[in-house]
């Protein structure tokens, strides 16, 4: 049977955390811990789950760490300073170029990534980007979209000769004032964009033309739960593997959101909530889709929740203790 990794960046203890997942019970153990420079932030697995890739803030920079095939265990491969403090990291799919996204900094750099995954001094630093906060590929490995929080904008790319990055025809989809868009999921046939607003806590569907890159609205449904009345946290949005389901984290009422999206329009449909971490910023679920895993910010806890294959209605199994600060959970099946 096939290990399941989890990889769980902890920013105040600066460090990676490595959990083993048992596939039957999704019982995690801790099996390493490895040290960053500077505080731990995003994280990625490579498609070809070799490489993890990590941010770190203060120090600003990337870590690429060689994923041991047999244990899941990280051996550092390289890093290099970044032009701003990582806020997301992502590769184009066929794994030539490594996308950072910079919050704080509002830039988007390039990396390219040499033949053993590590990358290289940057290529192209994107730059007015306000408060950038994802950067990620199309099916096609055209198109790149990138969150703008502050700009309440999806700005859009094109990959050229896998490479170089040339602003899209429009440059930019404009969203709802206030949103605040933060994070992105594409559906498994790369025709539907579902955005999560941190602002508003909202999930926006789009209708996505993979020939222009262009995104046409059609669908805002809100993540808060039931009689929540402050402001709106909203971290983390994250796709079961088929692509039925979709899941939502928000900060300030701790709740886990969860939806069943019709795979023809690509509409979500609210199923439900449930209380989860405290703080609840890092959110993944595995790549056999029966297991969700949620890290608490400030209770320095992951959750481990059984989905129903049906459903997609998420039941606790687990909870353990992590570094301190959890802020981002990566998954790997080798």
């Amino acid at each position: 049977m096939r290990r399941i990794i989890a990889y769980v960046s902890c920013s105040e203890s600066r460090e990676i955390q490595v959990f083993s997942i048992d596939p039957q019970s999704g019982m995690p153990e801790l099996i390493q811990r490895t040290g960053t420079p500077g505080l731990a932030l995003p994280l990625k697995v490579r498609q070809d789950r070799r490489i993890l890739y990590a941010g770190t803030r203060s120090e600003n920079r990337l870590l690429a760490l060689r994923i041991e095939p047999e244990s899941g265990l990280l051996e550092l491969a390289g890093s290099i300073p970044a032009p701003g403090g990582p806020t997301y990291v992502a590769t184009d799919h066929a794994a030539h170029v490594l996308f950072c996204a910079s919050y704080r900094d509002n830039l988007l750099a390039v990396f390219p990534l040499d033949a053993e995954g590590v990358p290289q001094t940057a290529s192209q630093i994107e730059t007015g980007l306000d408060k950038a906060h994802c950067a990620l590929m199309d099916a096609t490995n055209k198109w790149l979209l990138v969150p703008t929080l502050g700009a309440d904008a999806i700005r859009s790319y094109r990959l050229q000769d896998g490479q170089h990055l040339i602003p899209a025809e429009p440059p930019a989809t404009r969203v709802r004032t206030g949103s605040g868009p933060r994070h992105l999921v594409f559906s498994p046939d790369n025709r539907h964009v579902h955005c999560l607003n941190e602002l508003d806590g909202s999930v926006d569907t789009f209708d996505f033309d993979p020939a222009s890159g262009r995104l046409a609205m059609k669908q805002s449904i809100s993540l808060l739960p039931p009689g929540f009345s402050d402001a709106a946290w909203a971290a983390e949005l994250r796709a079961a593997p088929d692509g039925r389901f979709l899941y939502a984290t928000e900060r300030r009422s701790s709740t886990l959101t969860f939806f069943a999206v019709d795979r023809e329009s690509g509409n979500l449909t609210l199923l439900g909530h449930t209380p989860t971490e405290t703080q609840p910023r890092g959110m993944a679920v595995t790549a056999c889709g029966c297991w969700l895993l949620a890290a608490g910010e400030l209770s320095d806890h992951m959750a481990v929740y059984a989905l129903d294959p049906e459903t997609g209605w998420p039941s606790l199994c687990h909870r353990v203790p992590t570094g301190r600060a959890p802020i981002c959970i990566e998954t790997a099946t080798l």
